[in-house]
C-alpha cells in the first residue's frame, strides 16, 4: 500500500510539473529544466542515502553534477571581464646599469634593488646600513655616474632626503638601450604590440614623474624606452 500511494504521488507530482513546462515560453523552459534536474537529483540523492543505499559523499557529487554548465557559463560570462582586469595589471619595471639592477613594483608601490658589481656585489639596497649606503653612492659616483644618478632616485624614492643632489640627467650622457632593455623598462613581454607600448608609457611616466617621487633620470630612461620601440 505505501508503495502505490509513493507511485501516485510521483505520477501526479510528473503530471504537474509537465503541466508548468508546457505553460512556459521557450526562453523560460530552458533555466526551468535545469532547476528542475538539479532538484530531482538532489532529492533522489537524498532518498538513496536516507535508505542507505548510496553513500552522503556521492550524493554530493551527484547535486553538483547539474550545476556545472551553469558554474561553465558564468565563468564564460565572466572571462572578457577578466581580460579587462588583466589589460590593468602592472608588471615590475626594471631598470639596469652596469652596477645596479632596480625594479618598481607598483602593486605594493615599492622599488627594490640589487648591487651587480663593487664591494657590494649581490646585497639588496635595503639591507644596506645608512653608512655603506653613503659608501656605496661615493663609489658610484667617481666610477659610474648613471648608476650614481640610478641609486639617487631609489633613495628619494624610499624617503632619503639626506642626501646630496646627483645632478641635471644629460641626454646621451649614460648606454644606448637594447630592445630587450626598452621591454623591461616598461614592464612588457617581447613584442608587445605598439598600443601596449604607449599605453605602458603613459602609465610609468605618469608614476615615475619627478613630482611624484620619480626623477628626471628615470622619466628620460622611460621616454627612450618608448622612442626604441616605436
Amino acid at each position: 500500500m505505501p508503495r502505490l500511494i509513493l507511485l501516485l504521488a510521483l505520477i501526479g507530482g510528473l503530471w504537474y510539473w509537465w503541466s508548468v513546462v508546457k505553460g512556459l515560453s521557450a526562453e523560460e523552459r530552458r533555466p526551468f529544466l535545469w532547476r528542475s534536474t538539479f532538484w530531482g537529483v538532489l532529492t533522489l540523492s537524498i532518498i538513496l542515502v536516507a535508505s542507505g543505499r548510496m553513500h552522503w559523499l556521492g550524493a554530493g557529487i551527484a547535486a553538483l553534477i547539474p550545476l556545472t554548465k551553469g558554474i561553465l557559463a558564468m565563468g564564460l560570462r565572466a572571462l572578457p571581464f577578466l581580460r579587462i582586469l588583466s589589460r590593468f595589471k602592472s608588471s615590475p619595471s626594471q631598470f639596469r646599469t652596469k652596477s645596479l639592477l632596480v625594479t618598481v613594483n607598483f602593486s605594493t608601490k615599492q622599488m627594490s634593488g640589487e648591487v651587480l658589481a663593487g664591494e657590494y656585489t649581490g646585497k639588496i639596497l635595503s639591507e644596506l646600513t645608512t653608512d655603506e649606503m653613503n659608501v656605496l653612492s661615493a663609489s658610484l659616483r667617481a666610477n659610474d655616474r648613471e648608476s650614481f644618478v640610478l641609486l639617487h632616485a631609489y633613495r628619494m624614492r624610499n624617503g632619503d632626503s639626506s642626501q646630496e643632489s646627483s645632478g641635471e640627467y644629460q641626454p646621451g650622457g649614460y648606454s644606448d638601450l637594447s630592445t630587450e632593455e626598452s621591454y623591461k623598462i616598461l614592464g612588457l613581454e617581447v613584442n608587445a604590440s605598439k598600443d601596449d607600448v604607449a599605453k605602458a608609457h603613459k602609465r610609468l611616466i605618469q608614476r615615475l614623474h619627478p613630482d611624484r617621487g620619480g626623477s628626471d633620470y628615470l622619466a628620460a630612461k622611460i621616454n627612450a624606452a618608448k622612442d626604441k620601440l616605436s
